[in-house]
Protein backbone atom coordinates (compact mmCIF):
# COMPACT_ATOMS: atom_id res chain seq x y z
CA UNK A 1 0.00 0.00 0.00
CA UNK A 2 2.62 2.53 0.97
CA UNK A 3 4.86 1.33 -1.84
CA UNK A 4 1.64 2.42 -4.26
CA UNK A 5 1.37 5.85 -2.45
CA UNK A 6 5.48 6.37 -2.86
CA UNK A 7 5.02 5.49 -6.68
CA UNK A 8 1.67 7.70 -7.24
CA UNK A 9 3.77 10.66 -5.30
CA UNK A 10 7.10 10.10 -7.93
CA UNK A 11 4.52 10.55 -11.12
CA UNK A 12 3.04 12.81 -9.88
CA UNK A 13 4.94 15.43 -7.47
CA UNK A 14 4.20 18.40 -9.05
CA UNK A 15 0.26 18.21 -8.93
CA UNK A 16 0.91 17.47 -5.39
CA UNK A 17 2.81 20.02 -4.70
CA UNK A 18 0.72 22.81 -6.45
CA UNK A 19 -2.63 21.40 -4.80
CA UNK A 20 -0.81 21.75 -1.23
CA UNK A 21 0.15 25.74 -2.45
CA UNK A 22 -3.29 26.10 -3.90
CA UNK A 23 -5.33 24.34 -1.32
CA UNK A 24 -4.31 22.78 1.72
CA UNK A 25 -2.39 25.74 2.83
CA UNK A 26 -4.43 28.53 3.01
CA UNK A 27 -7.48 26.13 3.91
CA UNK A 28 -5.53 25.31 6.62
CA UNK A 29 -4.42 28.68 7.74
CA UNK A 30 -7.80 30.14 7.51
CA UNK A 31 -9.55 27.13 9.82
CA UNK A 32 -6.68 27.19 11.97
CA UNK A 33 -7.11 30.86 12.51
CA UNK A 34 -10.47 30.82 12.61
CA UNK A 35 -10.11 27.91 15.35
CA UNK A 36 -8.22 29.85 17.40
CA UNK A 37 -10.70 32.88 17.17
CA UNK A 38 -13.14 30.95 18.71
CA UNK A 39 -11.33 29.18 21.44
CA UNK A 40 -10.55 32.22 22.63
CA UNK A 41 -14.07 33.73 22.35
CA UNK A 42 -15.40 34.65 25.98
CA UNK A 43 -19.13 35.42 25.27
CA UNK A 44 -19.12 31.47 23.08
CA UNK A 45 -19.98 28.64 25.34
CA UNK A 46 -18.85 24.66 24.25
CA UNK A 47 -16.46 26.47 21.92
CA UNK A 48 -14.41 23.39 21.46
CA UNK A 49 -17.55 21.80 19.42
CA UNK A 50 -17.53 24.26 16.56
CA UNK A 51 -13.98 24.15 16.83
CA UNK A 52 -13.94 20.45 16.50
CA UNK A 53 -15.96 20.57 13.36
CA UNK A 54 -13.82 23.14 11.61
CA UNK A 55 -10.94 20.65 12.56
CA UNK A 56 -12.94 17.92 10.90
CA UNK A 57 -14.15 19.61 8.01
CA UNK A 58 -10.52 20.51 7.30
CA UNK A 59 -9.67 17.10 6.19
CA UNK A 60 -13.07 16.33 4.50
CA UNK A 61 -13.01 19.26 2.16
CA UNK A 62 -8.93 18.84 0.99
CA UNK A 63 -9.76 14.84 0.59
CA UNK A 64 -11.55 15.25 -3.00
CA UNK A 65 -8.23 16.60 -5.11
CA UNK A 66 -6.44 14.12 -3.23
CA UNK A 67 -8.66 11.47 -4.76
CA UNK A 68 -8.91 12.53 -8.04
CA UNK A 69 -5.11 12.49 -8.97
CA UNK A 70 -5.64 8.69 -7.36
CA UNK A 71 -8.09 7.64 -9.78
CA UNK A 72 -7.05 9.35 -12.33
CA UNK A 73 -3.30 7.78 -11.62
CA UNK A 74 -4.97 4.50 -11.61
CA UNK A 75 -7.39 4.60 -14.37
CA UNK A 76 -4.39 5.91 -16.95
CA UNK A 77 -5.78 9.22 -17.37
CA UNK A 78 -3.72 12.17 -17.69
CA UNK A 79 -3.66 14.24 -14.14
CA UNK A 80 -4.60 17.52 -14.83
CA UNK A 81 -4.29 20.57 -12.44
CA UNK A 82 -7.20 22.51 -14.09
CA UNK A 83 -9.35 19.19 -13.74
CA UNK A 84 -8.83 18.31 -10.04
CA UNK A 85 -9.03 22.55 -8.87
CA UNK A 86 -12.54 22.44 -11.01
CA UNK A 87 -13.61 18.73 -9.17
CA UNK A 88 -12.60 20.47 -5.81
CA UNK A 89 -14.88 22.99 -6.50
CA UNK A 90 -18.24 21.04 -7.21
CA UNK A 91 -17.72 18.98 -4.52
CA UNK A 92 -17.17 21.12 -2.05
CA UNK A 93 -20.60 22.14 -0.92
CA UNK A 94 -21.11 17.90 -1.34
CA UNK A 95 -18.61 17.08 0.91
CA UNK A 96 -18.86 19.80 3.52
CA UNK A 97 -22.38 19.36 3.90
CA UNK A 98 -22.23 15.47 4.76
CA UNK A 99 -19.60 16.51 6.75
CA UNK A 100 -21.62 18.83 8.80
CA UNK A 101 -24.39 16.93 9.29
CA UNK A 102 -22.72 13.43 10.40
CA UNK A 103 -20.88 15.69 13.02
CA UNK A 104 -23.93 16.87 14.44
CA UNK A 105 -25.41 13.37 14.89
CA UNK A 106 -21.81 12.18 16.15
CA UNK A 107 -22.38 14.79 18.98
CA UNK A 108 -25.48 14.34 19.58
CA UNK A 109 -25.00 10.29 19.75
CA UNK A 110 -22.21 10.54 22.10
CA UNK A 111 -24.81 12.06 24.66
CA UNK A 112 -26.99 8.75 23.74
CA UNK A 113 -24.85 6.08 22.59
CA UNK A 114 -21.51 5.82 21.10
CA UNK A 115 -22.50 3.67 18.54
CA UNK A 116 -24.41 6.55 16.64
CA UNK A 117 -21.14 8.74 16.88
CA UNK A 118 -18.34 5.77 15.80
CA UNK A 119 -20.93 5.42 12.40
CA UNK A 120 -20.59 8.75 12.24
CA UNK A 121 -16.74 9.33 12.41
CA UNK A 122 -16.72 6.48 9.55
CA UNK A 123 -19.07 7.98 7.25
CA UNK A 124 -17.50 11.55 7.62
CA UNK A 125 -13.90 9.64 6.82
CA UNK A 126 -14.82 7.83 4.18
CA UNK A 127 -17.76 10.34 2.34
CA UNK A 128 -15.11 12.03 0.38
CA UNK A 129 -13.68 8.75 -1.18
CA UNK A 130 -17.54 8.84 -3.18
CA UNK A 131 -17.25 12.01 -3.95
CA UNK A 132 -16.97 11.00 -7.58
CA UNK A 133 -20.74 9.54 -7.36
CA UNK A 134 -23.38 11.55 -8.58
CA UNK A 135 -25.92 11.62 -5.76
CA UNK A 136 -25.61 11.46 -2.49
CA UNK A 137 -27.73 7.99 -1.91
CA UNK A 138 -24.65 6.42 -4.08
CA UNK A 139 -22.05 7.66 -2.32
CA UNK A 140 -23.90 6.79 0.99
CA UNK A 141 -24.23 2.99 -0.74
CA UNK A 142 -20.89 2.69 -1.10
CA UNK A 143 -19.84 4.34 1.87
CA UNK A 144 -22.01 1.37 3.85
CA UNK A 145 -20.59 -1.03 2.08
CA UNK A 146 -17.15 -0.55 3.48
CA UNK A 147 -17.88 0.23 6.79
CA UNK A 148 -20.12 -3.26 6.74
CA UNK A 149 -16.98 -5.09 5.12
CA UNK A 150 -13.73 -3.37 7.22
CA UNK A 151 -15.34 -1.91 10.19
CA UNK A 152 -12.65 -2.94 12.21
CA UNK A 153 -9.67 -2.40 10.16
CA UNK A 154 -11.54 1.19 9.68
CA UNK A 155 -11.20 2.15 13.50
CA UNK A 156 -7.79 0.76 13.24
CA UNK A 157 -6.86 2.97 10.41
CA UNK A 158 -8.91 5.78 12.59
CA UNK A 159 -6.58 5.43 15.21
CA UNK A 160 -3.39 5.63 13.18
CA UNK A 161 -4.29 8.17 11.26
CA UNK A 162 -5.11 10.52 14.72
CA UNK A 163 -2.02 9.22 16.42
CA UNK A 164 0.19 9.95 13.43
CA UNK A 165 -1.39 13.85 13.61
CA UNK A 166 -0.38 13.57 17.20
CA UNK A 167 3.15 12.31 17.07
CA UNK A 168 4.86 14.66 14.34
CA UNK A 169 2.64 17.98 15.73
CA UNK A 170 4.11 17.18 19.23
CA UNK A 171 7.30 16.58 17.70
CA UNK A 172 7.31 19.91 15.77
CA UNK A 173 6.41 21.53 18.84
CA UNK A 174 9.04 20.02 20.78
CA UNK A 175 11.71 21.35 17.89
CA UNK A 176 10.14 25.08 18.02
CA UNK A 177 10.39 25.10 22.08
CA UNK A 178 13.59 26.56 22.49
CA UNK A 179 12.44 29.27 19.88
CA UNK A 180 10.01 32.33 20.69
CA UNK A 181 6.67 31.62 19.17
CA UNK A 182 3.81 33.07 18.64
CA UNK A 183 0.29 31.83 17.24
CA UNK A 184 0.69 32.64 13.69
CA UNK A 185 4.12 30.37 13.86
CA UNK A 186 1.70 27.54 15.01
CA UNK A 187 -0.78 28.38 12.61
CA UNK A 188 1.95 28.61 9.64
CA UNK A 189 3.39 24.96 10.89
CA UNK A 190 0.32 23.28 11.32
CA UNK A 191 -0.59 24.46 7.40
CA UNK A 192 2.35 23.02 6.35
CA UNK A 193 2.26 19.69 8.60
CA UNK A 194 -1.15 19.43 6.89
CA UNK A 195 0.92 19.38 3.19
CA UNK A 196 2.90 16.67 4.16
CA UNK A 197 0.68 14.17 6.05
CA UNK A 198 -2.76 14.58 4.47
CA UNK A 199 -1.69 13.67 0.56
CA UNK A 200 0.03 10.44 2.29
CA UNK A 201 -3.49 9.56 4.44
CA UNK A 202 -6.15 10.39 1.18
CA UNK A 203 -3.55 8.30 -0.98
CA UNK A 204 -3.41 5.36 1.04
CA UNK A 205 -7.03 5.37 2.26
CA UNK A 206 -7.66 5.98 -1.80
CA UNK A 207 -5.93 2.52 -2.53
CA UNK A 208 -7.41 0.60 0.68
CA UNK A 209 -10.84 1.10 0.47
CA UNK A 210 -11.85 2.42 -3.42
CA UNK A 211 -10.84 -0.82 -5.07
CA UNK A 212 -13.51 -0.56 -8.05
CA UNK A 213 -10.76 1.05 -10.06
CA UNK A 214 -7.71 -0.18 -8.28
Amino acid sequence: MLRDVADLYNRNIINILLICLILVVPITFFNYAAIVYIINLNTLEYANIPALALWVLNFTILFPPFFLIAKMDRTEQEVNLKQILSFFIMKFGFVAAITIVFFAIGMFGSVLLFIPSLIAVLIILLFPLYADRESIKDAMQGVWEIIKREHIFLFIDVLIIVSLNVLVWSGSLYLLGGFENNTLVFIVLRALINSLIFPVVYFYLTFKYRKDFA
